[in-house]
């Protein structure tokens, strides 16, 4: 009987995509099938992987892993079902190397990439398309609204006046924007303001998911908001989400993502990008944890010039 290797729900979109590397070493190291039982099997196609539905049989003899060191992946390896439940593990250097070319395996469902593409078109051919994505749904609000502090938690979430401040230093900087707005939990007065203040741009409000995961509400679909940040050179983020991380640097083309300083206040508002293409999440997270490869943005010749308006070749 054919070996497998099964992806299953263990956690949001992104991060179960972080964790696909490691799927497809199994498939190349010992010959396992990579299948994938996720909700997404309609807008989203992976090639050299399948979507299936794990019935409580099939999960009969399967060996579980979650994190993984090189001696566990290597003793593994000779079991025939196999099955994931979470983020991180395997040899290093396999996965780096799997990384992008796992993120190049990603495809969007043809009538989700048509409309996509035509809403991008529409944009000004002159203009910047600048991703915001905005995470509330499980991030949690300071004891201070007027300060930001990641050492509060580290899903610690941006108040509203950081983004509007970026947003206005990305359009002072680059010049002729346009904004793709993604976001779970915006309050409609917040989300009016952002629109009556920015020129902004969103996914149609029709997420077949929503009601499926807590805390990860949104109203557009996340396989086309996630393809849609995939095209932006640019990404004003959510620290330490795999939703701004994913799209940025394993998506697509090289993405500068900019971000709050760990701690900056209202009355004095901070930010500093980071251009991490191709490496994976620990550096992501690095980049406030340790100010790794991060650069505080003091003036606007700080933020470098970007390469391209918008990206949809690689789509």
């Amino acid at each position: 009987m054919k070996k497998r290797v099964y992806s299953t729900l263990f956690a949001g979109l992104c991060n179960r995509l972080e964790a696909l590397p490691l799927c497809f070493a199994f498939h190349e190291y010992f010959g396992h099938e990579v299948m994938l039982d996720w909700p997404e099997a309609h807008d989203l196609h992976i090639a050299g992987a399948r979507f299936c539905s794990l019935r409580p049989w099939m999960k009969l003899g399967a060996v579980r892993f979650t994190s993984l060191d090189p001696d566990e992946f290597a003793r593994l390896g000779k079991y025939r079902l196999l099955m994931q439940k979470g983020l991180f593990g395997g040899i290093p250097h396999i996965n780096r190397r799997l990384y992008l070319e796992t993120g190049r395996r990603l495809r969007l469902n043809p009538g989700l990439m048509v409309a996509l593409m035509k809403q991008f078109a529409s944009v000004a051919d002159d203009a910047l398309i600048v991703g915001v994505h905005i995470r509330r749904g499980d991030y949690r609000l300071g004891s201070d609204a007027d300060i930001y502090d990641l050492s509060n938690h580290i899903h610690s979430l941006v108040p509203l006046w950081w983004y509007e401040y970026a947003m206005a230093v990305v359009m002072q900087r680059y010049g002729k924007v346009m904004f793709y707005l993604s976001h779970n939990g915006l309050t409609v007065d917040e989300e009016t303001r952002l629109c009556q203040t920015f020129p902004v741009m969103q996914a149609p409000r029709d997420n077949p998911y929503r009601p499926k995961r807590r805390g990860h509400q949104a109203e557009a679909n996340p396989v086309r908001d996630l393809f849609s940040l995939a095209c932006c050179p640019i990404i004003i983020g959510s620290p330490m989400s795999t939703f701004t991380h994913y799209p940025a640097h394993a998506l697509g083309r090289p993405t500068l993502v900019i971000q709050p300083l760990a701690r900056t206040l209202r009355i004095d508002p901070r930010m500093g990008y980071s251009q991490l293409f191709g490496q994976n999440i620990h550096a992501w997270m690095d980049t406030l944890y340790k100010g790794t490869q991060f650069h505080e943005v003091t003036t606007l010749s700080d933020l470098p010039d970007v390469d391209y308006l918008q990206a949809l070749d690689w789509l």
